[in-house]
This record gives C-alpha cells, sequence and structure tokens, in this order.
C-alpha cells in the first residue's frame, strides 16, 4: 500500500510541554513497533458526538507518527438508527422490545456496509459501539478485531446484552472507559482505557477573557452576571429539563444565567426531541440560552467553560464525559453526578463537588456561585 506524504496539523512532539518527554517517548516507542501496519477505525457518525470528535484528532496524530490508520463511517437508513439509539439505552438500562423485524434491520445495514467496506487487507480492525458492531460476524477472521465501547455499560438491559453476546464474543477484546463496566458474563479479554481531550484543538487552547468575553457576547450573553453551563449533546440521559430545574431553584435566590450548549448527532433520532423538550422546559426564559452549534462551535466551548462560574454535568448516565476533563483543563470547577466516568475526574470537595438530584445539584450550584462571586 502507497504511503501517503499527508501529515497531522499539529504533530504529536507539540505535546512534549504538556504530556512530558517520557509519556512523548513511549508512543514513539510503540509506533515504531507498528511501523508498516495498517489498521481502520469504523464507527456510525463523522460529526457530533464524541466518538467522532476523538477520532477527528486521534487518526490524523497516528498518521503523523507513520503508522496507517484509517477511518470508515458505517451508513444506515433513519430506522436503523432508531433501532441502535434503542441499543444504546438499553447498554444503559432502559428496557427494550426486541422485535425478529428490529434484529433483521440491524444485521441486515450491518450485512450491507460489510459488501461495501473492504477490510481483509488490513492488520486490525477496531469497532466503536454498537452500530457497527455484527460487522465482525461477515468476514472470515484473520486480523484481531477489537471492539471499543464507551457509554455507561453498569447495568445492561440483560435482553439487549444475550442477543449481542454472540457477536461481541468474536472480538478478539474489547476496551471499557471504566473497570466498573465489565461483564463478568462476557467470554472476552476486557481492557480499561479512559478516553483523553486534545489539550492543543481550538476547543481547549489557551484564550484571553476579551477573546471570550467577545465569543459569549456574539451569542447573546449578557457578561454582568455569572454562568451555569452544562456542554453536552442534547440527550435524555444529560438530563438538560433537570438541569432547568435546578438552575430555577438557584436564580430564586442569586441572579445568574444558564447556558445549555450542546448538538445533535446523526446517528441519534432523539436528539431532536430532547432539544425541543428542553426548548419548552426554558420558557423562554431571559436568563436560560439554549445554544445549538454556532458558526464558530469549538471556540465558543472553549469560551464558555472558561468564562462560567460553574460547569454542570448531570447525566443519569455517562460514559466518560470528556466535558469534564474540558472543563478542569480550564481550572473551572465542576458539579457532576457519581454517573459513569464522571467521578473519575472530579475530586469531590477539591476539583468539584458530587452531587445526587436537583436539590443537591442547585444546593451545590448556589455555593459554588456564591463562593467565586461573594
Amino acid at each position: 500500500m502507497k504511503k501517503t506524504n499527508v501529515t497531522a496539523e499539529r504533530g504529536i512532539d507539540q505535546y512534549r510541554r504538556i504530556a512530558g518527554d517520557r509519556v512523548i517517548d513511549e508512543i514513539h516507542h510503540y509506533a515504531d513497533r507498528l511501523q508498516g501496519e495498517h489498521i481502520v477505525m469504523i464507527n456510525s457518525t463523522p460529526a457530533g458526538g464524541g466518538v467522532a470528535e476523538i477520532l477527528n484528532n486521534l487518526v490524523l496524530l497516528i498518521n503523523e507518527l507513520g503508522v496507517e490508520l484509517g477511518w470508515r463511517i458505517l451508513k444506515g437508513s433513519d430506522t436503523f438508527f432508531q433501532i441502535t439509539k434503542e441499543f444504546h439505552n438499553a447498554f444503559q438500562g432502559a428496557d427494550i422490545t426486541l422485535t425478529k423485524q428490529k434484529k433483521e434491520i440491524y444485521e441486515q445495514v450491518n450485512r450491507n456496509n460489510a459488501m461495501m467496506t473492504h477490510l481483509d487487507g488490513h492488520d486490525m480492525v477496531i469497532v466503536h459501539d454498537p452500530q457497527p458492531l455484527p460487522l465482525i460476524s461477515y468476514y472470515k477472521k484473520r486480523i484481531p478485531w477489537v471492539w471499543r465501547f464507551h457509554p455507561d455499560m453498569t447495568h445492561p438491559n440483560p435482553k439487549l446484552l444475550e442477543y449481542l453476546k454472540p457477536y461481541i464474543e468474536l472480538y478478539d477484546a474489547m476496551i471499557i472507559s471504566s473497570k466498573k463496566y465489565h461483564q463478568a458474563s462476557l467470554d472476552i479479554p476486557q481492557i480499561e482505557f479512559a478516553p483523553s481531550i486534545d489539550p492543543l484543538s481550538a476547543k481547549n487552547v489557551p484564550m484571553t477573557k476579551t477573546e471570550a468575553h467577545r465569543l459569549l457576547r456574539r451569542q447573546g450573553l449578557r457578561l454582568n452576571k455569572p454562568i451555569i453551563a452544562q456542554v453536552s449533546r442534547f440527550d435524555t440521559w444529560k438530563d438538560p429539563v433537570g438541569v432547568i430545574k435546578a438552575f430555577l431553584t438557584v436564580r430564586e435566590q442569586y441572579n445568574c444565567q444558564l447556558v445549555l450548549m450542546g448538538n445533535l448527532a446523526s446517528d441519534d433520532p432523539e436528539g431532536p426531541i430532547i432539544y425541543q423538550q428542553v426548548l419548552k422546559a426554558a420558557r423562554n426564559n431571559k436568563d436560560i440560552h439554549i445554544l445549538l452549534n454556532s458558526p464558530d462551535n469549538d471556540r465558543t466551548v472553549n469560551a464558555l467553560q472558561r468564562s462560567a462560574a460553574v460547569i454542570l454535568q448531570k447525566s443519569l448516565r455517562e460514559g466518560f464525559a470528556l466535558t469534564v476533563s474540558e472543563a478542569l483543563w480550564k481550572e473551572t470547577p465542576v458539579i457532576g453526578t457519581r454517573a459513569g466516568g464522571i467521578p473519575l475526574q472530579v475530586i469531590d470537595g477539591k476539583k468539584g463537588l458530587l452531587v445526587r438530584g436537583i436539590p443537591q445539584t442547585a444546593e451545590s450550584s448556589l455555593k459554588l456561585i456564591k463562593n467565586r462571586n461573594p
């Protein structure tokens, strides 16, 4: 296979001042052992979700190291993505009705993609999340296949796990974000590997207060009152309506404003529904700002996370929550639930607070705002 001369916009060595020489040298060491290998990543959307954001940076950086890493997108119908959204919810504990028709659609879309996606010429395949999970069953397995599962898998729906178990166990290994997602019923190596942010991306690089305030004013925010913010996809598990209820309690006692900033992923048909629920819950309150993407989205997120008095992550279920890492990187206090990977990042009482429920979220938000704005 002919090697491309295209390299990443940011080379791995630019991270030395952040990660340190030992870490970067170790990355080079492992990359050297993979020279000449061709690996491919497969997921279900090029933008709008955490997986796509991770891959947008990771694929370029690994290629810059001399390892040929490709990225393929699973093609599916609206009905297919409605079914896999049900799978996503069921993995996080929701109930599900697994009809014969749903299974047939799920399997047929993967069968079609296997015919369009020729993977036999690669040295490793890494599949992300449930949407492309069955792809492996349509190939004669000659190379390692790894399944990377991102959401919260603490209490998966047993009916769904039973259905997908034969596909999962075809893989050589499964990567999860936290050891508490380990499933004893699966006869497959399960490796804990937390995701990460890119500190040199537009979302995370240093930004002056002047520039941050300019970007936020462009979004219609008034900067004369403290900001409580949550940055997340519009997803029921992120509980944006619960965030609004907590804010309304805080607003009764302190003059502040709420910003809910999120996006919609192409593989998540529930996103527009949740977005409309959020608009309804906000009731045109002038102190509640709902931001759905923006022309300068990453820099606006950066500005918001730097300027907020408090960042919330009120997830009911959570895979890891890189938005928590982003806020902590900017030294902004975070109030989060104990769901998923949030407690792995928030040291309770030091870099933020861990809470349960709407009343405790409101009480902790008020406490932090008063501390930062006496």
